[in-house]
């Protein structure tokens, strides 16, 4: 896909003014390929009031791809749909969808035309609406063969006429079972990103068990992240693969379509594709809702 990330996050630094402090790049192993990682950080006063991750850690955006300088363009384009998020619930938060949903579900940065922007958030939506109907026994799902030894693959039955949703889960030696979901325009590119998601959750889980879980996890997601990684959160999950439907289908119900505009476009278009979910019990903290 054309990006002009090299030519329009020129100025992106703080250095030249531009938001994001600083990005954070080394390697990992997805699968025996390797892929390179970055963190970008927002300028802190622009990052305020931001949930406290302890598994997942400060940074405002991610990326991974096998070119490096892809990688640092992607967490670059995920700083910016923070802060633009960020920005807008500061401001008042009831434009482009957020008095129905005040997440970020169906938001997508990206450093090009304004299309290729809708297009991730589209796919960004149909992810979070895929899963949440699915959890919410409003969707079917199917198990395929993974092409990741030891990795369960499950395709979800949206309904929808475009786009591939997935959910890929893994048991590490540790015994804890790590989970990723992706969309995309086939049934490969979905997995394929999946798959990234999947190490990276992987590797944190890992890295919270090895410190002791000496800092207590406060964020709800995150402790849902935890909860399905254990024995009986895993059972759970099974439980949900194996069963059928019990509700009605959900409807794509497009709530906003269009540009979030503000400083951030500067750099990138910040578009969000906000739809309907089939059930908001995903925002109950009280709940291990399969969602995170």
């Amino acid at each position: 896909m054309l990006s002009l990330a090299p030519i329009r996050y020129r100025t992106v630094f703080a250095e030249h003014g531009g938001p994001v402090a600083q990005v954070q790049a080394g390697k990992f192993s997805v699968f025996d390929a390797e892929r390179y990682q970055a963190l970008a950080f927002l300028k802190p006063e622009l990052a305020e009031n931001k949930p406290q991750n302890i598994l997942y850690g400060a940074a405002d955006g991610s990326g991974s791809s096998s070119n490096p300088s892809v990688a640092q363009h992607i967490a670059i384009s995920e700083a910016l749909e923070r802060w633009a998020f960020l920005e807008t619930h500061r401001s008042g938060g009831n434009k482009y969808g957020f008095n129905v949903d005040h997440c970020s579900n169906g938001m997508a940065a990206f450093p090009g035309f304004r299309w290729q922007a809708r297009r991730r958030a589209k796919f960004e939506a149909l992810e979070r609406f895929a899963v949440i109907g699915w959890w919410d026994k409003r969707l079917n799902a199917t198990v395929h063969r993974s092409p990741y030894p030891g990795v369960g693959l499950v395709r979800i039955e949206h309904l929808q006429n475009k786009g591939e949703v997935v959910i890929l889960y893994h048991k590490a030696a540790n015994g804890a079972v790590a989970y990723a979901h992706a969309a995309g325009s086939s049934l490969a590119s979905a997995t394929a990103k999946a798959a990234v998601e999947l190490v990276r959750t992987e590797l944190v889980i890992a890295r919270h068990r090895a410190c002791g879980a000496l800092a207590p996890v406060t964020d709800y997601f995150e402790r849902r992240c935890l909860h399905f990684a254990s024995p009986e959160g895993h059972a759970e999950f099974l439980e949900r693969l194996h069963s059928r439907t019990e509700k009605p289908a959900p409807r794509w119900n497009v709530i906003f379509d269009g540009e979030i505009p503000g400083p951030w476009s500067q750099w990138a278009t910040v578009w969000r594709h906000c739809v309907e979910m089939p059930t908001y019990a995903f925002l109950d903290r009280k709940q291990n809702f399969f969602f995170w």
